[in-house]
C-alpha cells in the first residue's frame, strides 16, 4: 500500500516536479495550489503526510498551519525559500514535523518524510 500525500505548491514547475520525485518514490500525491485549496481537500479526503510551502496566494502556510494540523493528524512539512530562524522556531510551535529550506536535496526530503510518517 502507498501512502498518500498532499502537497500544497503554487508554483506549477515545483509542484510537478515534487509530484514526479514523489510520485516515483512509491507515493500517492494530490496537489494544491494554495491553503485554502488544501484546507478544502482535507475536508473531503485524508492523507498520511502532508508537505506545505509557506509562500502561496492568500493565506500563507503557516498562516494556515494550525488550521490544517486541526483537520488531519497527519504530520506537516513546511517548506519555504524566505525563511529565517525565528519562522522556523513558529512553524515548530505550532506543530509542524519538520521545516526546509528551499532549495532541498530530495534525498533529505524523502528522508524527512520517511521519519515523519513513521512516526504518525
Amino acid at each position: 500500500m502507498s501512502l498518500s500525500l498532499l502537497v500544497v505548491e503554487d508554483d506549477p514547475v515545483n509542484m510537478d516536479v515534487l509530484k514526479r520525485y514523489l510520485g516515483g518514490k512509491g507515493f500517492r500525491v494530490t496537489g494544491a495550489g494554495s491553503a485554502e485549496d488544501a484546507l478544502a481537500l482535507l475536508d473531503t479526503a485524508s492523507f498520511d503526510g502532508v508537505l506545505l510551502d509557506n509562500v502561496l496566494p492568500g493565506m500563507t502556510g503557516l498562516q494556515a498551519l494550525g488550521e490544517i494540523i486541526a483537520k488531519t493528524a497527519a504530520p506537516v512539512l513546511l517548506m519555504t525559500g524566505h525563511a529565517d530562524e525565528e519562522m522556523r522556531k513558529d512553524a515548530m510551535l505550532l506543530g509542524a514535523k519538520a521545516f526546509l529550506y528551499k532549495p532541498f536535496d530530495f534525498a533529505l526530503l524523502a528522508k524527512i518524510l520517511e521519519d515523519a510518517l513513521a512516526q504518525k
